[in-house]
Parts: structure tokens; sequence; C-alpha cells
């Protein structure tokens, strides 16, 4: 199951790194040199956004228009 904890970015070179607590990564059994994904929350506000868009919501979008060939008519 996936463990959530608070970690400070912090800059590593010309990378960003986060510091993961020991105690996390021994009960995940994880080691060093293993590779892991991690995911990156998308804040509220653009998660709306882009939710907006895929839903053809987007105030600057054109709107939808049928095809000929979509209509129920020619049933």
């Amino acid at each position: 199951m996936a463990q959530v904890f608070e970690g400070k970015v912090r800059k590593l070179g010309n990378s960003m790194a986060v510091i993961i607590p020991n105690n996390v990564l021994s009960e995940a059994g994880v080691h060093e040199g293993d590779i892991l994904k991690l995911a990156i929350p998308v804040p509220l506000a653009k998660r709306k956004r882009i939710w907006k868009k895929v839903a053809g919501l987007d105030r600057g979008m054109p709107s939808f228009k049928r095809e000929e060939h979509d209509r129920a008519d020619d049933w």
C-alpha cells in the first residue's frame, strides 16, 4: 500500500531532490539504486481547467458541429 509523507524539495546540482525518510524506504523494502515511480499531484485549479478543455467546456473553443453523416435521420 502507498504511504503518504511530506518531503522538502531541495536543489541538488542542476536538479531538484526530495529526501525520503529512511523508515518509509525500509517499510517499502526499497534499497539504494532501486527505481521508484512517483506521482506529483496537479493543483486543483489546473485540473479543473484541463477537465473543462477535455469536456469541451473551454470558452475559447469553437462550438461542436455535427457532420451530415452523423445525423440520426439516416437510419
